[in-house]
């Protein structure tokens, strides 16, 4: 019998998400009757991928996917599955899983930091001690801090992120009502759970807006002028889901104009955020770069599921957090 060949290929421009190569000797070394390849870049990645079983990374491409003949199963380490699923993916045997589950409490804890430091002004503190500026009289004159305790946050997206920051929210006195598409009769970890025709609703009712859902066609550009509007006057809006879920343009000026009292951003339309982004200067925006979901041993954790499901894949047993390919995620 032919030896399993997996093709390993996490790269990235920042090292922050490239996979480091000892993990790869990890593997190795659990798996001694199974061929790993780690190509350096893309073009070799291209050349390997029709020896492969299995990748584990995005080295699989609409370009190079006709040469991935022996291709059976991909594992992406990110939650997010919107880069691989293009027509000729989804229509192949191929199977896909990914990292969900994964970020989930490093991004719940990453979206209690961000509403806190809203609630307390700590953003603007922050900026001030920088200028050296003692600000006692401006917070303590200007908008009233906030509370979690006895305020409306609304979830867009329900899966291992959105619960995660739900049961968060809620030991905080928080109220939490919850978009998904197919609601649960048992709405915990939330207060409600809603169909997402009630979205128009959730909009108008949320103190704090955030978004985690998947990123998908239908989920893309979710977030527009039209929704900004229904929004609470003086709510405020956490996107750490993907940046193209919101119209940019619209949030800024929704911003600008007062009607959204700030945003905390983790994701963006194109990262780096560009350096002529008015969103760098907006005293009331939080802006991270893209880092919610790094948390301890991200990476060990990443490649033990990668390994249960390789052992599992080998076995014949189901592999954990399968991807329905139609639906994105």
């Amino acid at each position: 019998m032919e030896r399993l060949t997996v093709l390993e290929f996490i790269r990235h421009k920042d090292p922050t998400w490239t996979l480091p190569r000892h993990l790869v000797r990890d593997l190795e070394r659990r798996f001694p009757d199974v061929a790993f390849l780690a190509p350096e870049d893309q073009a070799e990645a291209d050349r390997l991928l029709p020896m492969a079983d299995v990748v584990l990374g995005l080295a699989v491409k609409p370009a190079n996917f006709p040469s991935a003949q022996r291709l059976r199963w991909i594992q992406v380490t990110a939650a997010s599955v919107s880069a691989l699923l293009f027509p000729e993916l989804v229509e192949s045997p191929v199977i896909v899983t990914n990292g969900r589950g994964l970020h989930a409490a490093a991004m719940a804890e990453h979206t209690i930091g961000v509403l806190l430091m809203f609630a307390r002004k700590l953003h603007l503190t922050r900026d001030a001690q920088r200028d050296h500026r003692w600000i006692q009289s401006e917070l303590a004159g200007g908008p009233p801090f906030l509370s979690l305790a006895g305020s409306t946050l609304g979830l867009i997206g329900f899966g291992h992120i959105g619960r995660a920051i739900a049961a968060k929210a809620r030991a905080l006195g928080a109220r939490v009502l919850a978009v998904r598409r197919h609601p649960a009769a048992d709405p915990a970890p939330a207060d409600e759970q809603w169909g997402c025709d009630r979205q128009p609703e959730l909009l108008a009712l949320s103190d704090w807006l955030v978004l985690a859902p998947a990123l998908t066609a239908e989920t893309r550009g979710m977030i527009g002028a039209r929704e900004l509007a229904r929004m609470k006057p003086g709510a405020l809006l956490v996107n750490l889901g993907r940046g193209p879920l919101v119209n940019e343009s619209a949030l800024i000026e929704a911003l600008e104009s007062g009607r959204l009292a700030g945003a905390a951003l983790d994701v963006f339309d194109d990262e780096p955020l560009p350096a002529e982004s008015r969103l760098w200067d907006m005293p009331q925006v939080i802006l991270t770069p893209h880092v919610s979901g790094l948390g301890p041993r991200l990476w060990e954790r990443s490649i033990d599921l990668f390994a249960r499901n390789l052992d599992a894949f080998r076995s014949g047993r189901p592999l954990e957090n399968l991807v329905d390919k139609r639906a994105g995620y």
